[in-house]
């Protein structure tokens, strides 16, 4: 437990203590990361996107939408396993 406590000390930034409650502070912190959450959703989105045509590119004899149209459950396993990768790498990035 001490190496989880030590892992997300170093990554979170340390809380500053106030005596008093700040509105207005409070108030623009929550735009502002409500902000980046929406800007970080639709760069995710256009890099999984991207990342989808890369994948439909290398493999050339399988067209994935119609397979999963017809319900082909391997098809949608490997892209759900692809889009995680990719949001595995995106999530390492951010976070170095």
């Amino acid at each position: 437990m001490d190496l989880f406590y030590s892992v997300i000390a170093q990554t979170l930034p340390p809380i500053q203590q106030r005596s008093s409650f700040d509105l207005v502070n409070f108030l623009l912190n929550a735009v502002a990361a409500l902000l980046w959450s929406v800007i970080a959703s639709l760069i995710f989105s256009l890099i999984v996107i991207v990342a989808m045509r890369i994948f439909t590119l290398l493999t050339p004899g399988i067209n994935e939408l119609d397979e999963l149209k017809k319900g082909n459950i391997a098809v949608a396993l490997v892209m759900m396993s692809f889009i995680l990768a990719v949001a595995a790498v995106v999530v390492a990035v951010l976070v170095k």
